[in-house]
């Protein structure tokens, strides 16, 4: 099977309103002609309707003449700007004009311009993936008894599709991260750094990353999704209809040759979702390794002090406003020596694998001592501690037995007021205290509520 070459379907001037000096421009309208289209049974509008939007357009930005470099023409007013962007999107193959019944000339938007106008509307948006919603969709289809009718064509291909869908928003959210990480990289002040850290948690840190990490955890689903996959491959009555749904729907005659790709989609399914937590731990590695690095940065920043750190800190801002006085200047260019003397704060005074000196080893080989026949303790002397060591647990104040004494109390009551607890001694008082606190823990049998009136019993624990 031959290669599709991009340019066998689009024109070869395409591309080229994108790169010329009113790219921008271009976009801005290019995006406005597939907006009109939106209440339009078909990507096809009176052209009329399609100048004015682009007249008005014009006439809202600064009023400068456009000069097109190509045929040099020049466009003064809205209008003949306006025709004149129309005239050129045609040119590159991005619309086409059509003559409709009532001799009105239509312009129509090409299917793969407006495919690619919806990408530039996902990046100018930079809307976020909302990954549950993928995943349980995913999780429906597989659970639709009636789709099974047809599994290739209403569950393994839309499976298949919002999985790459799925994985390809992931790998989005993890790159995202490093541009966060590579922008700290450059010269900033702590202030930037600041604000940076908080713009991160914003549009990162406290949305996509904390979405996929709580309400978006894939992990809900993963497990029923997986085994459904496999039932599919198990179940021969399902898996020979969806093999005849791929022959029909992939256009392809070879039924064994149907039936490997249709297992290696459906592996390659079950192997995306597997692999999730490895992208997750990549994510949680990076968004870590942002949090720290800005922390730290931006801590060395506002160190400030005579002690031996903001010196430093003092000396190396110095030396980079010295440095970045002229940007060809460095390390080996003539400058003051006093300043590269500094690089000579830290001797080298220590050995490891790496130093010259060969670290000598001892070939001197000494017999072990024998382990003495006293060692350890009788079998009555170990029972003696087995026996100390449970009734010290069973007096301390561990949840186990502060369940058990509150279950002893209540036994056949719903509550019980703390005032009625004995209260003869400190440890009476202490166990009184554990059992507040082990009473706001979801482990215990038993829950406290605190109550607004103070009790006063007047006694003197000794």
């Amino acid at each position: 099977m031959s290669q599709i070459n991009l340019f066998n379907i689009v024109p070869e001037d395409f591309f080229k309103p994108l790169t010329s000096k009113y790219k921008t421009t271009y976009i801005d309208c290019m995006r406005l002609v597939y907006n009109t289209y939106k209440t339009e049974l078909s990507f096809g509008v009176d052209k009329d309707v399609i100048v004015t939007e682009l007249e008005r357009y014009f006439d809202n930005e600064l009023n400068t003449e456009m000069v097109f470099d190509e045929d040099e023409e020049v466009a003064k007013d809205s209008r003949s700007k306006a025709n004149a962007i129309l005239r050129r999107l045609k040119d590159s193959g991005w619309i086409e004009y059509e003559l409709s019944n009532d001799y009105k000339v239509k312009v129509n938007l090409l299917d793969y311009a407006a495919t690619m106008i919806e990408s530039f509307n996902r990046i100018i948006k930079n809307e976020e993936m909302e990954y549950q919603s993928l995943v349980s969709q995913i999780h429906a289809t597989l659970l639709n008894k009636e789709a099974y009718i047809k599994p290739y064509e209403y569950i393994i291909k839309r499976v298949a599709e919002n999985t790459e869908e799925l994985m390809i928003g992931l790998k989005k959210l993890n790159t995202n991260i490093k541009k966060y990480i590579d922008a700290i990289t450059n010269e900033k002040t702590a202030s930037e750094i600041v604000q940076d850290f908080f713009v991160y948690h914003k549009d990162i840190g406290s949305k996509a990353y904390h979405r996929i990490k709580t309400s978006d955890n894939i992990s809900h689903f993963r497990t029923a999704i997986i085994e459904n996959l496999y039932n599919i491959l198990n179940d021969k009555n399902i898996f020979d209809r969806a093999i005849k749904g791929y022959m029909e729907v992939e256009q392809t005659e070879d039924k064994g040759q149907a039936e490997d790709s249709l297992k290696a989609q459906i592996y390659s399914i079950i192997s995306a979702f597997r692999n999730y937590d490895d992208i997750i731990c990549e994510i949680d590695n990076k968004n870590s390794k942002y949090i720290s690095s800005a922390v730290a940065r931006a801590k060395f920043l506002l160190t400030n002090t005579n002690n031996a750190e903001g010196k430093i800190s003092k000396i190396l801002a110095y030396l980079s406003e010295e440095f970045n006085k002229d940007e060809t200047l460095n390390l080996n260019d003539e400058i003051d020596g006093s300043l590269l003397e500094v690089f000579n704060i830290f001797p080298q005074n220590f050995i490891d694998s790496d130093s010259l000196y060969v670290v000598p080893i001892s070939k001197k080989i000494a017999m072990p001592e024998e382990l003495s026949t006293q060692m350890g303790i009788s079998e009555e002397e170990r029972e003696l501690r087995k026996l100390a060591l449970q009734e010290k647990n069973k007096s301390r104040f561990s949840r186990k037995n502060i369940n058990d004494y509150v279950s002893e109390l209540l036994k056949d009551k719903k509550a019980l007021l703390a005032s009625t607890l004995p209260l003869e001694s400190k440890r009476d008082l202490i166990r009184v205290i554990f059992i507040s606190l082990y009473g706001k823990d979801k482990k215990s049998i038993y829950k406290t509520k605190h109550i607004d009136e103070v009790i006063s019993l007047g006694l003197s624990l000794q």
